[in-house]
């Protein structure tokens, strides 16, 4: 029996045979690893692929024969990397968007954990990463100080209290919009 999952034909009516799903989902595969690929590229990769799994695997052949079509291709995540280092397009691993998601973090709660030696850990790490221009780690760097000051200068003013609510939520939203920011930064640019 096949653990493939019954899958049914484009009418929803009859179950597509396993071949059919087999070459589905290699290709959704490959559509997924190949996201990072410049759109010509991709579709280039894509076509070509499935030009390719037309011609090897006929109408006639069985489930066995298409296994080993596919398994000499390779798998999919291996065949996007390749056409991206052969097109010059850099991949991202699964570590530098670790990072990429992280310094962000660290640097904004950062100093909720661990006052000024989290923000300071949150800052050395965004000076240190490769996805953010000069202008972009400054705005990163000044956010808490600025908030900071902003928070001190209400305490003061006469009327602080009443101003504090306001620096409060001008205060999160700014952290908030610091996030957005430096996550939307490193996921524009290339490694």
């Amino acid at each position: 029996m096949s653990t493939e999952p019954t899958r049914t034909s484009a009418t929803g009516s009859e179950p597509m045979p396993d071949i059919e799903a087999l070459i589905s989902d290699y290709l959704d595969r490959l559509r997924r690893a190949s996201t990072r690929l410049p759109a010509a590229t991709r579709a280039e990769l894509l076509d070509d692929i499935t030009a390719h799994l037309a011609e090897t695997i006929r109408s006639g052949a069985d489930e066995g024969r298409a296994r080993q079509v596919l398994d000499e291709l390779g798998a999919p995540e291996e065949i996007a990397a390749a056409a991206a280092a052969e097109s010059g397009t850099p991949v991202r691993t699964s570590g530098e968007r670790v990072y990429d998601v992280a310094t962000p973090l660290i640097l904004l709660l950062g100093n909720f954990v661990v006052p000024v030696l989290g923000w300071v850990a949150g800052v050395a790490m965004l000076w240190n990463g490769p996805r953010w221009n000069t202008r972009q780690k400054w705005i990163g760097t000044l956010i808490w100080p600025v908030i900071t000051l902003l928070f001190l200068a209400a305490v003061l003013i006469h009327r602080g209290l009443l101003v504090m609510p306001a620096v409060m939520i001008f205060g999160l939203a700014g952290l908030v919009a610091e996030l957005i920011f430096l996550l939307r930064a490193a996921a524009r640019q290339q490694p």
